[in-house]
């Protein structure tokens, strides 16, 4: 999927080099006639200079081509080399962990020291203290 979308990306370069490429011809068409206009330029110059311009770019295109598709290329085989080494890494990892698992004594869980529970001592009921009634006076 990744390979995909890597090839889709190069696509959209190479196809935006073609679109600078044929914008870069506008230009320089248009630079022409404005030289052509101010009279710096002839016609017939200024359709050579034109001609020679997009010629060049065309001339290049099969040499862009093959190193597009080269690049392409390789990154599709890279990513799929790539992918396989991961997965035989994942299926080694993968196995390691199932071994370590099943040779690896448990942990024990620590015990749990008791806290000595401190003894409250609760205050004794003092004995009620005879109560006296106020003698009467006659």
């Amino acid at each position: 999927m990744a390979t995909n979308n890597l090839q889709e990306n190069l696509k959209k370069y190479f196809y935006s080099g073609v679109g600078l490429a044929a914008h870069t011809a506008e230009v320089v068409q248009k630079g022409v006639n404005e030289l052509v206009k101010k009279g710096k330029v002839s016609e017939a110059d200024g359709k050579k200079l034109v001609g020679d311009a997009i010629k060049k770019v065309e001339a290049r295109r099969p040499e862009i081509e093959a190193k597009y598709n080269e690049a392409v290329h390789k990154f599709v085989k890279l990513g799929a080399s790539e992918v396989s080494k991961l997965q035989k890494r994942i299926e080694k990892l993968e196995s390691q962990l199932k071994v370590k698992g099943a040779t690896a004594p448990k942990a024990a869980a620590k015990p749990v020291a008791k806290k000595k529970a401190k003894k409250r001592v609760r205050p004794t009921a003092k004995p009620a203290a005879a109560t006296t009634t106020p003698a009467t006076t006659a």
